[in-house]
């Protein structure tokens, strides 16, 4: 690469860095002033995807608290409900969307409300820490933006938001020329799976009524076998993700759509701007857009904790995440780099239910 290139280069990812770092001024947020003093251990159970960013809120609020300790033990998602309803956890810590049967166990169980505290905006780029959806067709594609109502029929066949037919061909999404009448080819990773779930309920209004088409695409080892002479030698598997195949269906067939993280590239995909409602606006999947909470498919990271009648919300808990939900908690979002801040709007309306 030459040098021009490389400055060249170097200029862009400056661009796009100081771009979000405006998307993501928290200078809005309150400061972080104790409303009591508390003592006694926090329990987190749930997903170890939170694991670094956990470290950095615990040890910024013992700063506050030197009597608070903390007990994570974060090692799957399934495990984040059932140690609030048992008691046996005082936060719940999701790497993914909270299911109907999760909620349904912990109001039967505890016979109150499960309390939703969304503590940050999930990423970018890391496919392991809730990337915001992004929505894919061939850079020669002529489609450039989609309304949820498009996307719901498309990807789905009950219309829910109101779409009179299924969208099966790309003139119905008035591409002309060599599109006209070509179907459209969706792909995605497992229907069952994290993202696809938050599509269904975020874009097809909870309808699991998928287009009869879709080629779901999941993680598997690629086998490459090692040279060498006549020895047998061992193989070296290289993992390859459901999100990139996704993405590189798309850029290798022409009549594709694919539904994968916003993060992921082929040189031969693009991905489109969309709109939540028909009349827009149309929100093109950047980074900073992301951050700034416009694009329609970023995902919010939550916390679940208990706050009802039968089970009481504990004041360390909540004191804990109003230090979360402050701007010193948000600053350390911002340093952990792969996740996104609140905006001010946001934390506000979680910090109202706090109780």
């Amino acid at each position: 690469m030459t040098p021009i290139k490389i400055i060249s280069r170097l200029a862009m990812a400056l661009l796009l860095l100081s771009g979000v770092a405006r998307a993501q001024d928290l200078s809005a947020l309150p400061l972080y002033r104790p409303a009591q003093r508390v003592n006694g251990t926090i329990r987190s159970w749930g997903h170890g995807f939170l694991r670094p960013m956990m470290k950095l809120w615990e040890e910024g609020f013992q700063k506050y608290h030197p009597g608070v300790r903390f007990e994570d033990k974060l090692v799957s998602s399934a495990s984040a409900i059932a140690g609030l309803y048992t008691e046996r956890a005082d936060l719940g810590v999701l790497a993914r969307e909270i299911t109907p049967p999760e909620v349904a166990a912990y109001e039967k169980i505890t016979r109150q409300k499960l309390t939703p505290i969304t503590v940050l905006t999930g990423s970018y780029g890391n496919q392991d820490k809730i990337m915001a959806l992004g929505i894919f067709v061939h850079r020669d594609n002529p489609v450039s933006r989609l309304t949820f109502t498009q996307l719901d029929a498309i990807w789905g066949a009950e219309h829910r938001r109101g779409a009179k037919a299924n969208i099966r061909t790309w003139d119905q999404l008035d591409a002309a020329g060599e599109w006209s009448a070509q179907p459209i080819h969706p792909y995605s990773g497992l229907a069952y799976e994290a993202p696809a779930y938050f599509f269904s309920q975020t874009v097809m209004k909870g309808s699991v009524l998928w287009n009869e088409a879709l080629r779901q695409c999941e993680n598997d080892e690629d086998e490459t076998p090692s040279r060498g002479d006549e020895k047998v030698t061992p193989q070296i598997a290289r993992h390859v993700d459901a999100y990139q195949k996704v993405v590189d269906a798309v850029g290798a067939d022409r009549f594709a759509i694919g539904l994968a993280g916003a993060g992921y590239r082929n040189p031969n995909a693009k991905l489109v701007a969309l709109a939540a409602d028909d009349g827009g606006p149309f929100v093109e999947a950047t980074k900073e857009n992301v951050a700034r909470r416009a694009y329609p498919l970023a995902r919010p990271v939550r916390f679940y904790v208990n706050a009802g009648p039968a089970i009481p919300a504990d004041p360390k808990v909540i004191e804990f995440l109003r230090y979360v939900l402050s701007r010193e908690g948000q600053q350390q979002v911002l340093a952990e780099g792969d996740f996104l801040p609140l905006t001010a709007e946001v934390a506000r309306v979680e910090l109202a239910k706090l109780p």
